[in-house]
């Protein structure tokens, strides 16, 4: 080794060692901050997401996704010492919930792997979970209905914190190779966003949905013939072969999320607003309902009806808008909306504009 390498070497040990320092007194002060605000919020995406973009504002010559990954980490490190929150979502292991879910609040955290939407919101509801992620809309395939239904069946607490955007990359994986796979399991959703290429490439394996892509990729795992479409990560996790990369039939296939919880999100800059709300069933009376919003020129992106539980052909409706509930011409329409409305309730406002980057 020559001297200059070895002085370099050096240098880079004693940064290395004013790192750790700092990231211990980081930590110190985390603790101190977590007695501070004694039993306020333990997830504030806002002012998280604020703090990585002073971080990469302060070296704009790195990398911003990298050191976005590099701080996110540390404020979960951070978070965590002041309390590990638990975090219930769709599993088993390496679901697409799961990767939404590190890349919103890091990896110092207790997954509470379950079975579906519905058992998500119950974990948060009965403190078996401080905080919940639960899919809510695909590009490809639309709406999760399970998610809509599982929050209209929740009590009033239940709030929307934060929607994050997770880009769906599908792999077929199996401990057989390509030509000897007779079924091919997975969600739904997954089945259907590459409906076209197992057509193309497996035109008589059977497709059997089962209830997330992490279990299918169990499935595979001890079953010969049979194949998951899973992520990479699944297929990592059960230590199954991937067969091929990349086969969504759609390259922009997307799925937002939504972190839920007891409390909600401070005020940012590009804020969404959910609502849900009933009407009485007669002629005009979703029109009447909206009316407000269009007065007010409220921007509303997606509107979804589903069958209201014990009423036949009467319907709940989830309503999206840009905004924060506390902005006064929103909070002035949803008042004005009320009137109009048999029941409503805002789901909560919420940061739109923190999309997790392409892996």
């Amino acid at each position: 080794m020559n001297d200059r390498l070895k002085e370099l070497r050096t240098t880079i040990d004693e940064l290395d060692k004013d790192i750790a320092k700092l990231l211990a007194r980081r930590v110190e002060t985390a603790k101190e901050i977590g007695r501070a605000k004694g039993d306020g919020p333990i997830y504030d995406p806002v002012r998280e997401e604020r703090i990585i973009r002073r971080f990469s504002e302060m070296n704009p010559d790195l990398d911003r996704e990298s050191l976005s990954t590099i701080h996110k980490e540390i404020i979960s490190l951070c978070r965590s010492v002041q309390v590990r929150p638990t975090v219930a979502c769709m599993g088993p292991e390496g679901s697409y919930s799961q990767q939404a879910m590190e890349r919103a609040l890091g990896s110092s955290i207790d997954p509470l792997f379950v079975t579906g939407p519905r058992e998500v919101f119950r974990a948060v509801e009965t403190s078996r979970a401080s905080l919940g992620l639960v899919p809510v809309e695909n590009t490809v395939e639309g709406t999760v209905y399970a998610t809509l239904d599982g929050f209209s069946e929740t009590g009033p607490e239940m709030t929307v914190i934060q929607e994050v955007s997770l880009p769906i990359r599908h792999v077929l994986a199996s401990t057989s190779p390509l030509s000897e796979i007779k079924r091919v399991v997975s969600h739904p959703q997954a089945l259907a966003q590459c409906r076209l290429w197992l057509e193309e490439k497996l035109p008589g394996a059977k497709k059997e949905p089962v209830g997330t892509t992490s279990h299918g990729a169990a499935i595979a795992s001890s079953e010969p013939g049979t194949a998951a479409v899973c992520s990479a990560k699944a297929a990592e996790a059960n230590r199954i072969n991937i067969l091929a990369r990349d086969i969504q039939d759609r390259s922009h296939n997307r799925t937002r999320f939504w972190v839920v919880g007891p409390k909600g999100s401070t005020r940012s800059e590009g804020d969404k607003t959910s609502i849900l709300f009933s009407v009485p069933h007669r002629p005009g009376s979703l029109l009447g309902a909206l009316d407000p919003l269009r007065t007010a020129g409220v921007n509303l992106t997606a509107i979804q009806s589903r069958p209201m539980q014990g009423n036949p052909f009467e319907y709940l409706f989830f309503l999206d808008m840009m905004g924060n509930s506390s902005d006064p011409e929103i909070s002035d329409a949803l008042e004005a909306m009320r009137k109009s409305c048999l029941s409503m309730r805002v789901l909560g406002s919420y940061p739109s504009d923190i999309v997790v980057p392409r892996e």
